[in-house]
């Protein structure tokens, strides 16, 4: 009966590891789009005014609230495939983060907070997705599918 037991705590460990990655790769997500924005602003125009002009309060929460539910239709099936097949490498993850990052930024509206549709901006969404993609195999990625039963042969 405790075999049973333990899988179970094991099984909720992984589902809560799974989970804080998920959600450090949505802040990261976001975080470093606004950050590589700063930063570009900061050293083309000497203009370092949009960390403080960030509604951080206000937009951040609605802005992780929103990116966590939507990325999920796209996160949420690449996690299960991962966890199902045990795929632990660095490449699918990070690859997974920039399809999902390229995919919200066009595909849901207002998420490109007035930035103008262009390549630049692909890259931006790319370079988060690809962090944030790394972000999770960091936390979660690299143990994916450790609670999946093997075949002993």
């Amino acid at each position: 009966a405790w075999g049973g037991v333990s899988r179970l705590v094991a099984g909720l460990k992984r589902i809560a590891i799974i989970a804080v990655g998920y959600i450090a790769g949505v802040l990261t997500s976001i975080l470093v789009p606004v950050l590589l924005i700063t930063l570009l602003e900061g050293i083309e125009y000497g203009n370092w005014s949009l960390v403080f002009t960030f509604d951080w309060l206000g937009s951040f929460p609605l802005a992780v609230l929103t990116v966590a539910v939507c990325a999920l239709l796209i996160v949420g099936p690449a996690i299960l495939v991962a966890e199902w097949l045990s795929l632990r490498g660095w490449f699918y993850f990070a690859v997974t983060g920039a399809i999902t990052s390229i995919a919200f930024g066009v595909l849901v509206p207002g998420s490109a907070g007035g930035f103008v549709f262009n390549p630049g901006f692909l890259g931006f969404l790319a370079t988060a997705g690809t962090v944030a993609g790394s972000v999770y195999w960091l936390l979660a990625g690299r143990r994916s599918g450790r609670l999946m039963p093997r075949d002993p042969g």
